[in-house]
């Protein structure tokens, strides 16, 4: 179970693509609640979507609230405003003042589809709703009970995804999520085959 928790290359045999991801997903039971069966799911699956798309640690998932998410801005988008770093990134500043100021959220192309199951889920809350009302041990409860892997992998996908479709820049995705480059590097793959032979 220790190695379990961990999200290194030798411990991820697989990354999976969007669709993959998306199909393991919707094709999960998930848990088996007793009550309100179809809310829950609705929040399962809309917590492992932002895990995976925005790359989050998930105490940052778990602080979100509905407030930061800013829809109807942009057609091609949803921001995501102002999460809470669970790490510090800048030496010497309190971690409480640290943040990404914003993300994304696609609601087109090959990760649309895990956006809408996000929407779909905040779609049935209410205004005053919390976004996630639970902790850290029963988001990998949910994590395992529909994938079966571990949270921190499908942080490990999303900044995988980020690296194969931004150039290979790692600095560029370890700015975005707000790692730093040498600790972002243990978690993607670095394939010989992308590059031209020299």
């Amino acid at each position: 179970m220790k190695e379990y928790g961990r999200r290194t290359l030798k411990f991820i045999k697989r990354y999976p693509t969007p669709a993959q991801i998306y199909h393991d997903i919707i094709s999960s039971e998930g848990w088996t609640y007793k009550t309100n069966k179809d809310f829950y799911l609705k929040r399962d699956r809309a917590l492992l979507s932002l895990l995976y798309l925005l790359a989050l640690r998930i105490s940052e998932a778990l602080r979100l609230t509905q407030e930061q998410f800013i829809i109807g801005e942009r057609k091609d988008r949803i921001a995501v405003k102002g999460i809470k770093l669970s790490k510090s990134k800048v030496k010497d500043m309190p971690r409480k003042e640290q943040y990404r100021q914003e993300a994304s959220l696609p609601l087109k192309g090959e990760r649309g589809a895990l956006t809408q199951l996000i929407m779909d889920y905040m779609q049935v809350l209410r205004p005053e709703d919390k976004l996630f009302n639970f902790g850290r041990t029963r988001a990998l409860q949910i994590t395992h009970s529909i994938l079966g892997i571990p949270n921190h992998w499908l942080r490990a996908y999303g900044e995988d995804y980020l690296y194969e479709n931004w150039d290979h820049d790692i600095l560029a995705v370890a700015d975005y999520v707000k790692v730093d480059p040498r600790t972002l590097q243990e978690y993607i793959r670095k394939r010989y085959e992308k590059y031209r032979v020299v």
